[in-house]
């Protein structure tokens, strides 16, 4: 992956710098430079970009102004003579502040935290990330039954079993209900108590402590009506 940059700097001599210092990274690729923040700024608004060395004591537009007009902004990476102005430059998200005069091997710090976290951004999705399973095996007596999620209309814990209630049978199995909501989507499924889980899709009515799921009515303990709380106000009107 090569990094799209550009310079934006009013001192020729640091413009140089940092073209030589970039011509030394391979994964960096200084498309244009600048020595105004207005001509950057065009720029910028008309091109992709990927990173900006952004010098912040400028004529016209300082560096900070300029990344605050942007609302679509590339990852930058402060450089000037000025540490009074650090904070504010990460409150801006800036990913680093290098502090005149830096070297070679500070430059190629900052850039590489640059790369690290472009790389994290756009990793390939795992199977398990593109593809989750929309299914689970029980295990009820000797067999491994598969039942999807859609099928569940609710889950109870009995002791040392878990009770799957689904549209066609009860499942007994020997499990823990902490280690299988964990592995329940949460996007799907909803604990109500400690006995309790849901398939929020098969909810028929519900009040502020109980819910009704296939023709049953359950209760919402006091040890989960927050997270209750929080889901009712998602689709009340």
């Amino acid at each position: 992956m090569i990094l799209r940059s550009i310079i934006i700097d009013d001192e020729p001599l640091a413009r140089e710098l940092l073209q030589d210092f970039a011509d030394k990274v391979s994964f960096l690729e200084i498309v244009a430079s600048f020595s105004n923040g207005v001509e950057a700024l065009t720029y910028l608004q008309q091109h992709k970009i990927d990173l900006v060395f952004l010098d912040i004591q400028m004529p016209d537009i300082t560096g900070l102004e300029l990344l605050k007009t942007l609302s679509s902004r590339p990852r930058v990476i402060f450089t000037t003579a000025y540490a009074e102005y650090a904070v504010e430059g990460f409150n801006l998200d800036a990913t680093d502040y290098l502090l005149k005069p830096f070297d070679f091997p500070r430059f190629l710090k900052a850039v590489n935290k640059v790369m690290e976290l472009y790389l994290l951004e756009n990793q390939p999705k795992t199977i398990a990330e593109d593809e989750k399973d929309d299914f689970l095996f029980i295990k009820d007596g000797r067999e491994l039954v598969k039942v999807w999620f859609d099928e569940i209309d609710y889950i109870q814990g009995q002791k040392d079993y878990v009770l799957f209630k689904t549209t066609s049978r009860k499942l007994l199995s020997l499990m823990n209900m902490k280690d299988l909501e964990r592995d329940l989507p949460q996007d799907k499924f909803l604990r109500i108590h400690q006995s309790y889980i849901i398939n929020t899709s098969r909810i028929q009515s519900l009040s502020r402590d109980q819910v009704t799921v296939a023709d049953e009515t359950l209760n919402v303990s006091q040890s989960y009506k927050q997270a209750f709380r929080v889901f009712l106000d998602r689709y009340r009107h």
